[in-house]
């Protein structure tokens, strides 16, 4: 009776506080032109279990005349930082972020957290990249004596820039930025 009562003790426990759902991708990468209407990148989350969650962002660093919106899944207005959810047990829901840089060039991150009333919480971010010419120049320019390389994604290094291309600036600690170039 013992041993009855231990196994089910843990078996309450481990789903007390078992995760009722995970995030496919908790760090989303997403690029446009700064002439662009928007651009979105989405990424899923799971439900393990039924729940309901409520979802809040929690971190903007956008330029201040970007704008942005979230749909998860159905998409809510520019300006709605806040919702809920109910999920069901082996269902997908479609997580997007879309961005409006309103012909800004510019970078910044957006944070969403997700939790239910368990506790339980997951952490989304979105790392949006309206770029231009201009931004690799000035970056270099106010940072060339801290940048050790410029690769493109094949990974080779690079000297000159093409427009509408993405590239990996390596910094002297070995920390890695990514610079998106546009054709403006």
């Amino acid at each position: 009776m013992k041993k009855i009562f231990f196994y089910f003790s843990i078996f309450v426990a481990y789903n007390s506080y078992s995760q009722s759902f995970s995030v496919q991708q908790n760090s989303v990468s997403l690029t446009g032109l700064s002439t662009n209407f928007d651009f979105s990148e989405n990424t899923y989350l799971d439900a393990l279990a039924d729940d309901s969650l409520i979802w809040n962002i929690i971190s903007d660093s956008l330029p201040s005349s970007w704008d942005f919106s979230n749909c998860f899944p159905i998409c809510y207005s520019i300006g709605v930082t806040s919702g809920d959810l109910v999920i069901s047990n082996g269902q997908s829901y479609y997580l997007n972020c879309h961005i409006y840089p309103n012909n800004t060039s510019g970078e910044g991150f957006i944070t969403m957290e997700i939790s239910n009333n368990a506790g339980n919480t997951e952490q989304v971010t979105w790392h949006g990249i309206a770029g231009s010419v201009g931004i690799i120049n000035n970056y270099y320019d106010s940072n060339k004596n801290n940048v050790k390389c410029i690769y493109d994604l094949s990974g080779k290094i690079v000297n000159d820039f093409k427009p509408n291309k993405i590239y990996i600036v390596q910094l002297n600690d070995n920390s890695l930025v990514k610079i998106f170039i546009n054709g403006e």
